[in-house]
């Protein structure tokens, strides 16, 4: 009876934390896992541009393309390796995605763009550049099941 009362205490714990820290005051709050919880910040659809230009620069293609978007604010434990961002993305992806198949209704998705945002740890320059961003953002792509982690850039 112990046990099952510390399983659920822990359980129920973390995200409750989550909800005390300033950027996660009101939003739906997530445990990930080895130190990471945060919290929700948008689940619905964006725009993604992709721009193909030949190598001699004659001919460019622009393409706007709406797509599933995930982003949320990680606090705790920031992990720079891609196995463990990947794992991150795989896991945020499939707890928000009846949010985002909702959002997309009627709509044709077949990529999810999933972005982890670190408001407390400075930018390291692993996933995205120190000249776009002061904070670390760990980006990357998943198919419409949240299979197949592909980064950005």
């Amino acid at each position: 009876m112990r046990t099952l009362l510390i399983v659920l205490f822990v359980a129920f714990a973390i995200p409750a934390i989550a909800q005390q820290e300033r950027e996660c005051c009101g939003k739906q709050s997530f445990d990930l896992g080895g130190g990471a919880y945060g919290c929700l910040l948008e689940a619905g659809f964006g725009w993604l541009t992709t721009t193909t230009t030949r190598d001699e620069g004659a001919s460019q293609t622009v393409k706007a393309n709406e797509k599933g978007l995930i982003q949320v604010a990680v606090l705790g434990t920031y992990g720079p390796s891609k196995q463990t961002t990947s794992k991150r993305i795989t896991a945020v992806c499939k707890t928000f995605l009846p949010n985002v198949q909702q959002a997309m209704q009627g709509k044709r998705n077949n990529r999810i763009i999933v972005g982890l945002v670190w408001p407390r740890v400075e930018n390291p320059g692993d996933f995205v550049s120190k000249e776009r961003s002061d904070i670390a953002a760990q980006v990357a792509f998943t198919n419409a099941k949240c299979r197949g982690v592909q980064y950005v850039g």
